[in-house]
């Protein structure tokens, strides 16, 4: 079926030359993922008009791409402006033309290149994060509306000459939810602002889809004969596990079980202890980022080497070395989170291990999949949202049984979006999405809805 998203205005900006390439473009594809903040892009078009000939291309070109429902005036539209990055291809399609494909990222990427930055900051990370990308990228950072801040609270941090987009990840990647969990700031097709959020925040929310889950199948439907027309809104055209699922790396480093040392440089206080992965997700439980009824799927937690657990195993040994009160009452960059615990005990967090370990593990259960990008363009779906996904069963016995029992347990799931790749092909009027997402546990059987 014919999508009604499309290109609405397409044009290319060099100097005082604007020209208008809608009716030329083969295919334009946009990237978004929930570690960057900015949106990258590809567009192929025919050239048969002298375009690279009249224009001399140099790279500072601007493209300016308006999408949103061709068949509807009244339905929002979404404009995003493009620097030309570098032509990946030209060839010829006859004596008078050519088809070429260029590479484009965000005007955000392009003022970056040019500025590198040395100054001191001093507040909580998240308002650092504000004012470089305010001061120096001229882009306006909004919180997710249940966004709590970072764990980590006013610090005093230095800057020492990078770029604004390499500091604001610097800064970032020392911020962390209360449980250790990351802090994103990511770009999205449907503003041009930057959205801080955390995956804590993301996790407590329903999937989008909950009520319609995507189905790699037509023999379950859970829609009704009136809904019998939202099915391709739903079906997954196809899939594929990423090469993602090494445990035995997860062992290697240290992402199961390892020992935590911190010598505190200003007082010569050594600390250190046992961090186990376990631990975290008992704490996602608490925390309800993953329900009571839901089987994680991150480790085992009865495999035993030797005679223990083998998350009791220390399979790495970390070591640092952070100053303390280097500015008096701010902490610095490396300074430990002084948290209180749920009997009012001061306790060190080690947050940073913890973070490091649940990146690890949202790359472990990854998989990629095609959809109608109606799915998820008419429902405005980001990355860091959730989707909803069911999978039969391999196992061709199963067809007797009932159709819960034809589910495939491991696949089927709630799945956190890493990244989306909208794919729009005017001329056949298409548009298909690839989403990479990763899942952190099972279905109960009540949560199946067939």
């Amino acid at each position: 079926m014919n999508s009604p998203y499309s290109i609405l205005d397409a044009s290319l900006t060099s100097g005082d030359i604007t020209l208008d390439i809608r009716s030329s473009i083969i295919e334009f594809q946009t990237f978004e993922h929930i570690g960057k903040p900015y949106v990258d892009a590809t567009i192929a078009f025919v050239d048969d008009f002298g375009l690279i000939n009249a224009l001399s291309i140099k790279g500072t070109e601007i493209f300016t791409i308006t999408m949103g429902d061709v068949s509807s005036d009244s339905t929002a539209a979404f404009t995003k402006y493009f620097f030309v990055s570098k032509i990946i291809d030209t060839h010829k399609v006859n004596e008078r033309s050519e088809m070429v494909s260029v590479q484009l990222v965000e005007d955000t990427v392009y003022v970056d290149a040019v500025k590198q930055i040395s100054k001191s900051y001093r507040g909580t990370i998240e308002d650092m994060i504000s004012t470089i990308a305010s001061n120096e990228l001229n882009k306006t950072v909004v919180y997710d509306e249940e966004f709590e801040g970072s764990a980590q609270g006013p610090r005093n941090i230095v800057v020492p000459y990078m770029s604004p987009l390499q500091a604001i990840q610097w800064v970032k990647d020392r911020a962390t939810s209360k449980t250790g969990a990351p802090i994103y700031l990511r770009a999205s097709l449907y503003t041009d602002d930057l959205i801080l959020s955390d995956f804590d925040s993301h996790m407590k929310r329903d999937p989008f889809n909950k009520k319609l889950p995507l189905r790699y199948t037509s023999a379950i439907s859970s829609v009704d004969d009136i809904d019998v027309d939202k099915t391709s809104y739903y079906s997954i055209k196809a899939y594929s596990n990423a090469s993602s699922n090494n445990m035995l790396r997860q062992y290697e480093m240290g992402n199961v079980g390892s020992y935590y040392n911190n010598l505190d440089a200003g007082t010569g206080f050594s600390s250190g202890e046992h961090v186990s992965i376990r631990d975290i997700v008992d704490e996602f439980y608490l925390t309800e980022l993953i329900s009571y009824d839901t089987v994680q799927t991150m480790f085992d937690p009865e495999l035993l080497i030797g005679d223990k657990l083998s998350d009791e195993y220390n399979s790495l040994n970390v070591f640092q070395i952070t100053s303390s009160n280097t500015y008096n009452q701010y902490a610095s960059y490396h300074d430990e989170t002084v948290v209180v615990d749920d009997n009012n005990n001061i306790s060190e967090s080690k947050l940073k291990i913890k973070n490091k370990i649940i990146r690890a593990m949202l790359k472990k259960n990854m998989m990629d999949i095609g959809i109608d990008g109606r799915t998820i363009f008419g429902n405005q779906v980001t990355t860091g949202d959730k989707v909803r996904a069911i999978f039969l069963s391999s196992d061709v016995s199963a067809d007797n049984k009932d159709e819960i029992d034809q589910i495939d347990r491991s696949k089927s799931g709630d799945y956190f979006i890493l990244a989306i790749n909208h794919i729009f092909k005017p001329l056949d009027e298409s548009h298909v999405v690839q989403l990479r997402m990763t899942k952190i546990g099972e279905l109960s059987p009540m949560d199946i809805e067939i």
